[in-house]
């Protein structure tokens, strides 16, 4: 079991400011992106690729204190944002999207198990990165790609594709073996096509579903090779 924090922890905040700064921004673009008329769809893609910056960025602190925290927190802030005032993040979810999809709060909110379990609990900060990086990067690569091919929030194989490659390039970074990584790549993309409001299986978000499905997959596939 990893620790919570370590005695770095203070020397650490600079990379969990930047981190905290990258999702902001990544907010605040998304805003004026879908206000000069760019669809929902499309604006919270933004979303997407800053948070797996700061994803990114907190795998370079020595415990998963601070990414559990910082997830969290921002959880908490988009429901609030959601119930308060729904037009603050409109570009990623709020008014901006069906008030009966809360994506972005799902966003930073699953990251906090695959956080405690993939990090804290089983000391694999890496799988656990990339796991919530197949969500932010992989998926965001999908619907980009299946809005310049489509024209429209679709599931369709070329966004499939997009996203394998995506995540087949996190996987060949982050989990060793790589055949390991690899499986887990397919799983997720397997995940985001069958999941989501315009999967098959819409009770159960797309962004809860992959980090989820992956995990699983690479916990299980590292317990059953004697690597984990």
């Amino acid at each position: 079991m990893a620790p919570f924090f370590t005695k770095a922890w203070l020397d650490e905040l600079p990379i969990v400011v930047m981190a905290c700064g990258t999702v902001v921004a990544g907010l605040w673009v998304a805003n004026i992106v879908f206000d000069r008329g760019v669809p929902n769809y499309i604006s919270r893609k933004i979303g997407h690729g800053a948070g797996g910056l700061a994803f990114f960025i907190c795998s370079l602190v020595s415990a998963p204190g601070w990414p559990i925290v910082g997830c969290a927190a921002f959880a908490v802030l988009l429901m609030g944002a959601r119930l308060v005032r729904p037009s603050a993040f409109r570009g990623v979810g709020g008014t901006g999207r069906s008030e009966t999809v809360m994506a972005e709060v799902w966003f930073p909110l699953v990251a906090v198990p695959v956080l405690v379990v993939g990090w804290l609990w089983l000391d694999q900060a890496r799988v656990a990165v990339a796991c919530l990086l197949f969500m932010a990067w992989g998926d965001g690569a999908t619907g980009i790609v299946r809005s310049q091919v489509y024209g429209r929030p679709v599931k369709g194989w070329w966004g499939s594709l997009a996203m394998l490659a995506v995540c087949l390039v996190v996987a060949l970074v982050f989990i060793r073996p790589f055949w390991v990584g690899a499986a887990v790549a397919v799983a997720a993309t397997v995940a985001e096509r069958l999941f989501g409001d315009y999967g098959r299986v819409k009770w159960l978000d797309d962004n809860l579903a992959i980090p989820i499905v992956s995990l699983g997959t690479a916990l299980g596939l590292l317990a059953l090779s004697g690597n984990l």
